[in-house]
């Protein structure tokens, strides 16, 4: 199951640095990630219409102030989509309103790191392979998870030679 993220930022530095760490962050993620970008209100809007995201990383600069009343419009136009909301650092009293608007997370701009990015998608991905498996279980049709294996566990590291899967048969075997 790849992830459909959206960053949404209306701040071209942002979005260089919202790239540079989901490149870094992709090596940590055992599952795709498909990331798209708008720059204005509108974009972003018509995106959400056509269901086009799974997670939407929201910057303050799109509405400011306003922001929790973006989360709210968006989740009011499509309610599957997972807001994560970026913040300058002393807007913290913002926190609770985004919160209450159901943004699923914040966090201030000047906090992320690859880690924490890369903590997020993967609570995205388990929620969105439970959401999925639910919905099968609904219909009355059977779930087939898809593999979740690391990229870095089907081929080995260059640099060090390393073979997760072998590594893992090694220890069933020992």
């Amino acid at each position: 199951m790849e992830i459909r993220l959206l960053f949404a930022t209306s701040d071209g530095e942002s979005l260089l640095l919202l790239k540079s760490l989901l490149e870094r962050t992709q090596s940590l993620t055992c599952f795709g990630v498909r990331m798209c970008a708008v720059t204005t209100r509108e974009a972003l809007l018509a995106r959400v219409d056509a269901d086009e995201d799974d997670v939407i990383l929201l910057d303050w600069p799109m509405a400011g102030s306003r922001t929790p009343d973006l989360v709210r419009e968006i989740l009011g136009r499509n309610p599957q989509t997972r807001v994560v909301a970026l913040l300058p650092m002393n807007y913290r009293q913002y926190r609770q309103r985004l919160w209450d608007a159901g943004a699923c997370n914040s966090i201030p701009k000047e906090y992320m790191d690859q880690e924490w990015l890369s903590s997020i998608l993967c609570v995205m991905h388990r929620a969105m392979e439970r959401e999925a498996r639910l919905r099968a279980q609904y219909e009355g049709r059977p779930y087939e998870a898809e593999s979740t294996k690391c990229r870095l566990a089907q081929a080995p590291l260059s640099a060090g030679g390393f073979d997760a899967e072998n590594s893992q048969e090694s220890r069933k075997n020992s």
